[in-house]
């Protein structure tokens, strides 16, 4: 792949050329707010590369206009300039270091990195964000241990936060242990109490009934406006 810069629209752009084998026409993407991305074969010449860009100049101009939601594979900033934490938006900020970790100034969000790679942010990202969570659940825990397994003379089950994709939360209420998945932190702290209670409540009613959420709903009345939330994208807030 090979990078130049382009000026268009009075804006300077990084435009990444990406050439394949047995393609026929070339395709312009616009991935990020000063981000140029064209696949193209490797019979077309930079120099026709950069009159198609030049002639999409309004087309990039329009879709700048509009705010789309970030992709699940964008929302550490590894593949924007904005990453989303507890449903805010951060402007991202990249500095070279011997170690790995997040620091927040004021509305950015400031990686400290040994190298920039997609695999290093997103790890980094959900490595200090387990750790966040974990400290929301120690506080957040306390009022269901009291009013739900204290109460019912059930053990306290033991949580843990680790990276799932298919859900939020589970509970096996057999054996007594919670997960909780660390994309949470991408959501408004309610969101995060909503799954909490979720699956301590399935440690009374191991199933979807309507006693379920007849349960949730009596600690939780306004509960489906968090369950609802986690359905859409973090970044349409």
């Amino acid at each position: 792949m090979r990078s130049m810069k382009i000026y268009l629209n009075q804006q300077e752009y990084e435009l990444h050329i990406e050439r394949k084998k047995r393609m026929k026409n070339m395709y312009l993407r616009l991935k990020g707010e000063n981000l140029l991305s064209v696949t193209c074969s490797y019979r077309i010449s930079n120099e026709a590369i950069l009159h198609f860009v030049e002639e999409k100049a309004s087309w990039i101009a329009k879709q700048q206009k509009k705010e789309k939601p970030l992709t699940m594979d964008q929302l550490t900033g590894a593949e924007g300039d904005v990453a989303i934490w507890l449903g805010k938006k951060y402007r991202v900020r990249y500095e070279e270091a011997n170690n790995n970790f997040l620091f927040f100034d004021r509305d950015e969000l400031v990686y400290f990195l040994k190298n920039k790679s997609k695999e290093v942010v997103d790890k980094t990202f959900y490595q200090f964000g387990k750790k966040q969570l974990e400290l929301m659940i120690l506080e957040q825990r306390k009022e269901w241990d009291q009013f739900i397994c204290m109460m019912h003379g059930l053990p306290l089950p033991k949580i843990k936060v680790k990276y799932m994709t298919s859900q939020w939360g589970s509970c096996m209420p057999s054996k007594n242990p919670i997960s909780i998945s660390t994309r949470l932190i991408h959501y408004p702290r309610e969101c995060l109490d909503y799954v909490l209670l979720h699956e301590y409540a399935h440690l009374l009613v191991p199933n979807h009934s309507e006693a379920f959420y007849q349960l949730v709903k009596s600690y939780m009345p306004k509960y489906k406006v968090y369950s609802n939330r986690l359905k859409e994208k973090p970044s349409s807030m």
